[in-house]
């Protein structure tokens, strides 16, 4: 044992709690030598001391299961909550105890109990689970549903279903979320909740809806890009990209959004469906004021790799934000036209190292040998990024490369140093 592990576990005996707190959050970071004193300080007068004992044993795992399934009985409710949190980290051996505590007097027991429920994700908290979809308190419900999303269990969905009409937003947002990742079977009930006065549980359907790829989704989100919320007309866009082509002029028509997240949006969704009917519009987009628009605009236009995007794109690699000179670059390879190779081997001298990796990428996937000398002198560049993308390019270009690579390499062998 270390001296400074005997020191932090003497200062769990510091008068003052703060201290005696502070110790065992850095122990749980140390792990095992430090768990008997630990256990210790699960009794500890002060609770602040209590709870972060009962997280650091969470992190030490398994060896700590006992004590802290017998701090879900103490009689703070806020060492109850970190002992709940913590068996959640160490996995099924607490599945029992954690059900138990579903029926905690405390709301916030009960919530991190069904927390660590969900990241365990036993099937036999599904039933307890489904239960505590009903608790008077909306946490509690919140806190369920999530937590029945992340085991995925299908008995859950009609109980789901059931909590789209809750009171309170958070649970139908997180009930509309459980129902994404379960699937199919909610499709309509989701449909229904894109209707919902709360915009985040819009949102939460819609982005549901995306995950499930449903068709019978796509008019409904076709709708929902005329919402008065923009993060929900941003969530229908990015679900139409996932679901594909029936929403393609829909989506177009969203890239002159007057909000920038719903135009982002569409141009990663238009991307993502590939359809040659979106370049002309993306390509409009790569002049548009928000830089994010601009960005998702190239990388769309690199997914769907069509020739008429090439011009625009080398406009682009001089773009005032890197990251849209960077997707430009990355677009560029993805297409592969030669007509970018002597713009690209401009962009080798960019100020921006990302935008200089870009390029160098972009130009192994070219495989011109008019870039063999410019990615040569890159193998120099101050940025070890760089010069790795550098080396990777030289060695998809090939043969006319290797003679200089190789006399690089012996001059300069530091190339993989500090990546």
């Amino acid at each position: 044992m270390t001296n400074n592990v005997k020191a932090l576990i003497k200062s769990l005996s510091d008068r003052d709690f703060d201290v005696r707190s502070g110790a065992a959050d850095a122990l749980g970071k140390i792990g095992t030598p430090a768990i008997e004193p630990l256990i210790e300080s699960l009794s500890d007068k002060n609770p602040s001391v209590r709870f972060w004992a009962a997280e650091a044993l969470g992190k030490i795992g398994t060896p700590a299961i006992k004590p802290l399934i017998k701090s879900l009985s103490d009689r703070d409710f806020d060492v109850r909550s970190g002992a709940a949190d913590a068996l959640g980290k160490i996995g099924t051996p607490a599945i029992e105890p954690l059900i138990e505590s579903l029926s905690d007097k405390n709301p916030s027991v009960r919530f991190w109990a069904a927390k660590a429920l969900g990241k365990i994700g036993d099937p036999r908290a599904v039933e307890p689970l489904i239960e505590s979809l009903s608790d008077r308190d909306f946490d509690v419900r919140s806190g369920a549903a999530e937590a029945l999303g992340e085991i995925g269990d299908p008995h859950a969905v009609e109980p789901l279903i059931e909590s789209l009409s809750d009171e309170d937003f958070d649970v139908r947002f997180w009930a509309a979320d459980a129902l994404g990742k379960i699937g199919t079977p909610a499709v309509e009930p989701l449909i229904e909740s894109l209707s919902d006065r709360d915009f985040d549980v819009r949102s939460g359907a819609a982005d549901a809806l995306g995950k499930i790829g449903d068709l019978r989704a796509v008019e409904p989100l076709i709708k929902s890009l005329s919402d008065e919320d923009f993060d929900v007309r941003s969530g229908a866009a990015e679900a139409l990209g996932k679901i594909g082509t029936p929403a393609v002029e829909p989506l177009i028509k969203s890239l002159s959004d007057e909000d920038s997240s719903v135009r982002s949006g569409a141009a990663k969704a238009l991307g993502e469906i590939g359809d040659l009917r979106a370049v002309e519009p993306l390509i409009k987009s790569l002049s548009d004021i928000d830089f994010d628009v601009r960005f998702w605009a190239a990388k769309a236009l690199g997914e769907i790799g069509d020739l008429r995007a090439v011009e625009p794109l080398i406009k682009s690699l001089s773009d005032i934000d890197f990251d849209v000179r960077f997707w430009a670059a990355k677009a560029l390879g993805e297409i592969g036209d030669p007509r970018a190779v002597e713009p690209l081997i401009k962009s080798l001298s960019d100020e921006d190292p990302s935008v200089r990796s870009g390029a160098a990428e972009a130009l192994g996937k070219i495989g011109d040998p008019r870039a063999v000398e410019p990615l040569i002198k890159s193998l120099s560049d101050k940025n070890p990024s760089v010069r790795f993308a550098a080396y990777e390019a030289l060695a998809k270009i090939g043969e006319p490369s290797l003679e200089p690579l190789i006399l690089s390499l012996w001059k300069n062998d530091e190339i993989f140093l500090n990546i």
